[in-house]
């Protein structure tokens, strides 16, 4: 038969679990809780209050600069639920209003920041109303949502519309395909057109996004252009990296006449591999593998010709396709051997698009164009706070 330890043995975990568990002690806290946090609140207002006549109550001073007026009763939303009956003291004719509340405001701003960022995460506006439910244990509508996270609309005008900052050398440019609701109510397929950007030192930044129909030279030429307009140094950048789409290569020569253009490896091999049989894939690409692996310009374009001569017999029109886009595939053989492997594709590019994909998918079709733009304002903020805690190593200066 099991012995029970004398309470001198056992651990303080141990004590608690018997005393009380833990979820239904914290249960019955709550409410204690939500009424100390009433009590903190409102002497804060009346020492704030204080503060803004000059004076204590009662109080007759030469410095005093307002009587008071009573109270006005208001309920408020908190982390710890709803604290109803809230006195926020008032004065005759000073306006005075809590440091800790918006006017109107019917929750704490942590409420709203963490409803915000559950929005943000690839929540549903139902999903984020039941979130609030279980954090407050107070219904919120959907539509209260909606309100709610229209309020970044601001700051996502505010990122289109910020300073470009990062001396970018190279770009990484791409576009990524996502559903969006139409007013009509049918979903219709827009691509995010985005510009990445990395200084001499490794210094990255997504530097801005922007939705349009398709990757049309028109469309790509709005974002280079509102990217050059707000900051970033045209004769800075050498070298853009992009897939094949053909806008990309007109507006780049447009916005940026300086910078090479280099093809994306990863775009055009996996576009050449689909058209080959699957028992021709592995040795097609070990050919091409010396190519943009090659020490010099030279050196890949012997490979090319190793390869294309191989190939050619079985396979004419996809050599000849590829030798249309060799000069724009070994374009970044005029930078230094150690960038090469971070420029010939856009991959750093894709792996951030992986995330998006990742935060979105919840979220399946978007509601809207705006609601699109507040979701990827989100993410992509999030990302660059990543992205500037973590440079790319060993990324030298060119020579």
């Amino acid at each position: 038969m099991a012995t029970v330890p004398a309470l001198t043995d056992r651990t303080p975990a141990q004590r608690f679990a018997e005393v009380r568990d833990e979820e239904a002690l914290w249960g019955e806290l709550r409410p204690e809780l939500a009424r100390l946090v009433k009590t903190v609140l409102e002497t804060t207002m009346e020492d704030e209050l204080r503060l803004a006549l000059g004076a204590l109550r009662y109080e007759r001073t030469p410095e005093r600069r307002d009587v008071r007026n009573g109270w006005y009763r208001r309920s408020l939303v908190t982390e710890l639920g709803l604290i109803e009956e809230l006195a926020v003291p008032r004065a005759r004719d000073l306006r005075y209003r809590p440091s800790f509340l918006r006017a109107a405001a019917r929750r704490t701003g942590a409420v709203d920041d963490t409803l915000r960022q559950a929005f943000l995460r690839g929540l549903s506006t139902r999903e984020t109303a039941r979130l609030a439910e279980t954090l407050t244990g107070v219904p919120l509508s959907a539509a209260s949502v909606s309100r709610l996270t229209r309020r970044l609309d601001a700051q996502v005008a505010a990122f289109h519309r910020r300073p470009i900052t990062l001396v970018a050398r190279y770009l990484l440019v791409d576009g990524l395909w996502v559903s969006v609701r139409r007013a009509s109510g049918r979903a219709t397929k827009r691509v995010v057109l985005a510009v990445y950007g990395i200084d001499a030192e490794g210094r990255r930044e997504l530097l801005d996004y922007q939705q349009a129909a398709s990757e049309s030279a028109a469309a790509w030429g709005r974002l280079l252009r509102s990217l050059v307009a707000r900051g970033l140094d045209p004769d800075a950048v050498v070298l853009v990296t992009a897939d094949g789409a053909g806008g990309i290569a007109a507006a780049v020569a447009e916005a940026l006449p300086e910078a090479r253009l280099q093809r994306c490896w990863t775009h055009r091999l996996r576009n050449l591999l689909e058209a080959l049989p699957r028992d021709e894939r592995k040795p097609c690409l070990r050919g091409l593998r010396a190519v943009y692996r090659a020490p010099s310009r030279r050196a890949a374009v012997a490979a090319y010709w190793r390869w294309a001569m191989a190939w050619r017999g079985r396979h004419p029109v996809l050599v000849r396709r590829l030798e249309q886009d060799l000069d724009a595939l070994l374009a970044v053989f005029a930078l230094p051997e150690p960038l090469r492997r971070r420029l010939r594709t856009t991959n750093l590019l894709e792996r951030a698009f992986r995330e998006l994909r990742r935060r979105l998918r919840p979220v399946g079709c978007l509601s809207d164009r705006q609601s699109a733009d507040r979701l990827l304002h989100g993410q992509v903020v999030r990302l660059n706070g990543l992205l500037a805690a973590r440079p790319l190593a060993d990324f030298p200066q060119e020579t």
